[in-house]
């Protein structure tokens, strides 16, 4: 039972129709699919652009250990050895060879470098190990490049690293 109502200002008001009760063609699918394309390639763009940014503002640069952090899970029979440079004689690869010639897995020789890789200098040579567990490694290492001191130190990634110091000179054979 409708009640009649006076006429008013709604009652006047046309149909709404237009573009978007119109069917879609062809044409507007594949430029709509272009248009998500577009985006989805810009932001992958900006996204991959910022990631690649972060990964060269590393301050972890030089030595980076491997996934598998274990000591005694290593396939290899010896620790790796992480030779660095920490004097002005640039003696790192020198010394890195005498331990390979050794037997020693040397996985790096480089200079030691501060966070800005700015080259970092000391005085005493010094071999650092992560573990009470290649202590003797290290000291085997110690008699072949002139008995450096062996103390355990959290401050580099390696299981042993031999930091030469300025006092560093290479043992004469």
């Amino acid at each position: 039972m409708a009640k009649k109502f006076p006429i008013d200002e709604f009652d006047s008001a046309t149909v709404h129709g237009g573009r978007h009760r119109a069917r879609r063609t062809a044409k507007d699918r594949i430029y709509e699919w272009v248009r998500i394309f577009v985006a989805a390639a810009v932001v992958a763009g900006v996204g991959y652009g910022t990631l690649k940014y972060v990964e060269n503002s590393s301050v972890f640069d030089g030595y980076l250990p491997s996934s598998n952090s274990s000591p005694s899970a290593s396939t290899d029979s010896r620790p790796g050895v992480v030779v660095l440079d920490g004097g002005d004689e640039n003696l790192s690869g020198a010394a890195g060879q005498i331990l390979k010639d050794a037997g020693y897995n040397v996985t790096g020789a480089s200079v030691l470098v501060d966070a800005d890789k700015k080259p970092v200098k000391i005085k005493t040579t010094v071999i650092t190990i992560t573990d009470e567990l290649f202590r003797a490694d290290a000291e085997a290492i110690a008699a072949k490049i002139g008995n450096p001191e062996v103390v355990i130190s959290p401050e580099f990634a390696g299981p042993i690293t031999v930091v030469l110091g300025s006092n560093y000179k290479l043992p004469q054979e």
